[in-house]
């Protein structure tokens, strides 16, 4: 147990931006790391880097480059990440560590990491089966990975070779001529350059096609009538402040105990019932909309902010129910505009309930926001302060400070929330997303009790049942995409930006509609 807790820790602390280091992977890959997010990454076929700011690489044989053309719009971003950035490994997992190892002339714990069985989640990082782990016993990034262990042929990713403390040249992290640069996304809002202008065109052509989409979407459909599922408490109630996020990205206050990051890393009780209410605050999203974004070109924002803002704000409340591995049943006291009213799952067959009929198909995981209030183990890719106790509806928590992790929107979409752990159940009882220090998304769970005994399915009597066909490859969760958006993307940016932007702004509005539980997908 006491190695398990170490190894616990040095993945979930392992951070990419303060190590000094040069390696080798098993393919020839050469990596150098310095202090302040600097990189350099040179493959057999590719070179990229960065020098603490901004992100270059140079371009393959069939690619034209230019020197200090700007060509895409990023941030720092970690190289190796499942090597250097490790926190994935303890999501939905279990931890069996096998002892302690030499790897590189470095002290290391060998370590089994398996699937937990929990909420019947999609196990982040694609770890589906077995996965071996070389952990550095000082820095916590994995020296050696192997996927499907066991298998015929694994997937093996590793560190041949490793030097630590290295003093590189500055210069080496700067871009070389002939280079293409990234910038931020504050540069591109505001820049005149390629990739400014490919970014407006890319958010102008999304917000606007969002914006339309919400519309359309909101046409002769009112909103839900008061006492029809909706919150007595139409405003967002009151909450914690923001958290103080540091320079670093760290929420300022105490760092979390050994003992609570290893409760989150155990997962929710599993057994429980709850009422879910939650809040969005659209108006509170758009009114972080830059003033000025309309005026240099984002042309779509006005008619996204203008879309989102009538959206009404009313909470909505569901009945949630869970009885174990992949066993769930989730009733809306609204009927959504899209999705099911009732989605209920006995870990081999789920029913979707809609207008006194039901679809019935194979298992899958709840809806992911629910899915992250019962089983915390998602917050340990975050970066996390605090866990004082705190009491809330009689029942006593533990209250986290949350920001993002060393991969950024990977790890939480928003930049900053608020998370309360119930302290008996270890699920999430409450959660509040921030930006711009203004809370946007609110859950909380009321009248939680734990359960036992068999779980069944309680559906409505005299439904007719079908079996469930799959969407199309043009629709999202069983909704279609706009035709127009992808179209125009794609026209005005190329097919690569079209995808990277047609899944941003799919993301974005599953946050904006999500009031209306999603189907489970």
């Amino acid at each position: 147990m006491a190695g398990e807790s170490a190894v616990l820790g040095l993945l979930y602390r392992a951070d990419w931006t303060r190590l000094s280091l040069a390696a080798v992977t098993a393919d020839g890959s050469r990596v150098l790391l310095a202090p302040g997010r600097r990189y350099r990454y040179e493959s057999p076929d590719y070179v990229t880097g960065c020098d603490g700011i901004r992100p270059w690489e140079m371009p393959g044989d069939d690619e034209d480059g230019v020197a200090g053309e700007v060509h895409w719009v990023s941030g720092p971003e970690p190289p190796l990440p499942d090597l250097l950035c490790p926190a994935w490994l303890l999501v939905d997992s279990r931890l069996q560590v096998r002892g302690r190892v030499q790897a590189r002339g470095r002290d290391a714990w060998d370590v089994l990491v398996t699937p937990r069985p929990g909420t019947g989640r999609a196990v982040t990082g694609g770890l589906s089966g077995g996965v071996e782990a070389v952990v550095d016993a000082e820095l916590g990034i994995v020296l050696r990975l192997v996927r499907d262990a066991g298998e015929p042929e694994p997937e093996v990713t590793e560190l041949v070779s490793l030097e630590v403390g290295v003093v590189a040249d500055p210069a080496g992290f700067a871009p070389p001529a002939g280079s293409r640069l990234g910038e931020s996304w504050g540069e591109a809002f505001g820049g005149g350059g390629p990739a400014g202008r490919a970014a407006r065109m890319v958010a102008g052509v999304a917000a606007g096609g969002l914006g339309a989409w919400i519309r359309h979407s909101q046409s002769g459909r009112p909103p839900p009538a008061a006492g029809g599922g909706v919150d007595g408490q139409s405003v967002m109630p009151p909450g914690d402040p923001a958290p103080e996020i540091t320079a670093d990205g760290v929420p300022a206050g105490p760092p979390v105990s050994d003992e609570l990051l290893s409760r989150l890393h155990r997962g929710g009780a599993g057994h429980f019932t709850a009422v879910v209410h939650q809040w969005l605050d659209v108006g509170a999203m758009a009114s972080n909309i830059p003033e000025g974004a309309r005026r240099v070109g984002f042309g779509g924002l006005g008619l996204f902010a203008d879309a989102i803002s009538a959206q009404p704000a009313a909470g909505l409340v569901s009945s949630v129910r869970f009885g174990g591995p992949g066993q769930y049943q989730i009733d809306h006291a609204h009927t959504p505009r899209r999705g099911p009213k009732t989605i209920a799952c006995d870990g081999l067959r789920r029913w979707q309930v809609r207008d006194g009929s039901a679809t019935l198909g194979p298992a899958g995981p709840p809806p992911k926001d629910l899915a992250d209030l019962a089983d915390p183990s998602w917050l340990l890719q975050c970066r996390l302060s605090g866990g004082e106790p705190v009491t809330t509806g009689s029942r006593p928590g533990y209250r986290l400070s949350v920001a993002r992790g060393a991969q950024g929107w990977l790890s939480m979409m928003f930049p900053a929330a608020v998370a309360v752990i119930d302290a008996e159940l270890g699920i999430v009882q409450g959660l509040t997303f921030y930006i711009g220090g203004k809370p946007v998304h609110r859950y909380e769970l009321r009248d939680i009790k734990a359960s036992d005994g068999e779980f069944r399915a309680d559906l409505p009597s005299g439904l007719t049942v079908s079996e469930e066909s799959r969407p199309s490859d043009e629709s999202h969760n069983g909704r279609p995409t706009p035709p127009s958006l992808p179209l125009a993307i794609a026209t005005a940016v190329g097919r690569q930006a079209a995808a990277e932007a047609t899944k941003a702004a799919r993301n974005l509005l599953k946050r904006v509609q999500g009031l209306e539980q999603q189907d489970g997908e």
